[in-house]
């Protein structure tokens, strides 16, 4: 029997492969990771690196989704207050027509309309985090300051949408032009301020036009906030539909980049057994002497 360069060699490849699958399956127990690196499975490297840009895909709209909620959220707390200040304003407006108010019935209506006036301005000029939501694009500049004896609106008409989904978008500034004036040659508080002198002046013609003109301001209210509620329910809806979608994308890349505990514990004992013959196997091998082999 001879002792060959290629029986010794061979002896120390099996050391090297079953110590490198032991290292290998100790690795996956102690990370918990299948993958660490493209070579390990490049058909799974390649579906975790998918899985992981969809994820943050749609952890983006996660955000934008609820950034937008916040802000809808406060349009819709805001256009609700607005409703109910020109509801109060067409009250106070009723309740001193005709010829039974007195004058001081008048100055304390028209009191009321001045307290209206600036807490709806105060509404046209809410803003979020710096931005002005009754301002459209122009969402760094308060919606309406008083020049002169006028106010004047300061945004414009283009709104600023976020998407909160694939081909689906949500206005999270509106044009409070739209709002305050819509088609009407006056804005509502210009509307108001001419009201508060009709009221005081006893002017009737003065409080129905005033009273007329609430009328078409709540109107235009009232379908604004409805289309902030519909954007609400699209918003969330949307959300609904992200959760479950980012949660079977994180099982598939689970699925690929973590490892089987169970398995690789096995795999790592079986690695193990087969180092321990395979250096038992070379270490025997060279005790031979070679006076063994000349006989």
């Amino acid at each position: 029997m001879r002792l060959t360069f290629r029986q010794a060699y061979g002896g120390l490849d099996y050391v090297t492969i079953a110590s490198e699958q032991m290292e290998r399956a100790r690795q996956q127990v102690q990370s918990g990771k299948r993958l660490e690196k493209p070579s390990d499975d490049p058909a799974a490297m390649q579906r975790s690196v998918e899985g992981r840009a969809e994820i943050r895909t749609l952890e983006t709209y996660t955000r934008t989704g609820d950034s937008a909620m916040s802000r809808l959220t406060a349009m819709d707390t805001v256009l609700g207050d607005i409703v109910d200040q020109l509801s109060q304003a067409k009250v106070a407006t009723l309740s001193v027509r005709g010829s039974v108010a007195t004058q001081q019935q008048r100055d304390a209506a028209a009191l009321a309309l001045e307290g209206i006036r600036d807490s709806i301005a105060g509404n046209l000029n809410t803003a979020v985090r710096g931005v002005y939501l009754f301002s459209g694009a122009a969402s760094t500049s308060a919606s309406y300051v008083k020049v002169g004896a006028s106010w004047t609106y300061q945004g414009d008409n283009a709104p600023v949408g976020v998407d909160i989904g694939p081909n689906q978008t949500v206005d999270v500034t509106t044009d409070g032009q739209a709002v305050a004036q819509g088609t009407d040659a006056t804005n509502v508080l210009d509307e108001l301020e001419a009201l508060i002198v009709a009221v005081r002046a006893n002017d009737q013609a003065g409080m129905a036009a005033g009273s007329d003109a609430l009328d078409r301001a709540f109107a235009r209210t009232t379908r604004a906030q409805s289309r902030v509620g519909a954007d609400q329910s699209a918003v969330a809806d949307r959300q609904g539909q992200i959760t479950p979608m980012r949660l079977g994308a994180l099982a598939r890349v689970s699925k690929d980049e973590d490892a089987d505990l169970a398995m690789a514990i096995s795999e790592m004992t079986r690695a193990e057994t087969a180092y321990r013959a395979a250096l038992s196997a070379v270490g025997a091998a060279s005790r031979t002497s070679l006076l063994d082999y000349v006989r």
